[in-house]
């Protein structure tokens, strides 16, 4: 029996815990089935316009097959490792079903990720039937199969509502703590998904246990930018609050 979706834990270097949900063997072929039939119907419209080029333009019959064949090996290639890095590791299948590819650690994919892992993809499908990619996949605790071993990727579901409500800044930013900010705060990707992931959990932890939390990141902190507020937790708030140009 397949196993369901499930969750796995990674604990940051600022020793936040993230937890996200895997997508299991399911609804991962259900986005392969609909990326099958979106690369189908490019393939269709590229075999039209080859049959249109060889009737209507001389000696277009080689052309024509040329470029059938070359929209061919794009979409056998190209189509999953390029969409997955214009649409942050979705392809229009991935979207579909709400899911996306992430590094091993919770951090976007980069292209070389991506194209490992498509490359893969024909290992994974033998003998027929995707069958070394399922085994693969069942046997291993993050659903990887070995386009994800390779790659070092791990298909995430995407929780969308908690993703469209945006995190609040609590109480909000007043005007002497706006005066007192740098002027400008730049935090990476991964300190903004950090501290986002602190500030959600901010109203289900006392106010102790939130400062001895924030208290593991604030220094660093406040070593790089010569700034803090009156505790630890106010100063991951207002940090994030100057970095994402919000005060609410």
């Amino acid at each position: 029996m397949l196993r369901l979706d499930t969750t796995a834990q990674v604990d940051t270097p600022e020793r936040v815990v993230l937890r996200y949900r895997l997508a299991g063997p399911g609804r991962r072929a259900a986005a392969y089935l609909i990326d099958g039939m979106c690369r189908g119907a490019i393939l269709a419209v590229i075999w039209v316009i080859a049959v249109a080029v060889a009737l209507v333009v001389p000696g277009g019959d080689g052309i024509g097959r040329g470029g059938y064949l070359l929209g061919l090996f794009f979409l056998e290639w190209v189509y999953g490792a390029m969409f997955e890095w214009l649409m942050s590791g979705r392809t229009p299948g991935k979207l579909a079903l709400g899911i996306r590819v992430v590094r091993e650690d919770g951090a976007p994919g980069r292209f070389s990720d991506f194209v490992l892992r498509n490359l893969l993809r024909t290992a994974d499908f033998l003998p027929g039937f995707f069958a070394v990619g399922l085994v693969s996949m069942l046997l291993d605790s993050r659903f990887r199969r070995l386009g994800d071993l390779v790659g070092g990727t791990v298909v995430v579901v995407e929780d969308r509502e908690r993703m469209l409500n945006t995190v609040a800044i609590e109480p909000p930013v007043t005007e002497e703590e706006r005066q007192a900010l740098p002027v400008s705060l730049a935090l990476t990707v991964e300190e903004r998904r950090v501290l986002e992931e602190y500030m959600r959990r901010l109203p289900r932890l006392s106010r102790e246990r939130a400062e001895e939390l924030a208290a593991l990141y604030g220094p660093a902190l406040q070593d790089r930018t010569g700034w803090r507020a009156e505790t630890w937790t106010r100063t991951l708030v207002l940090a994030y609050a100057r970095a994402a140009g919000r005060e609410r």
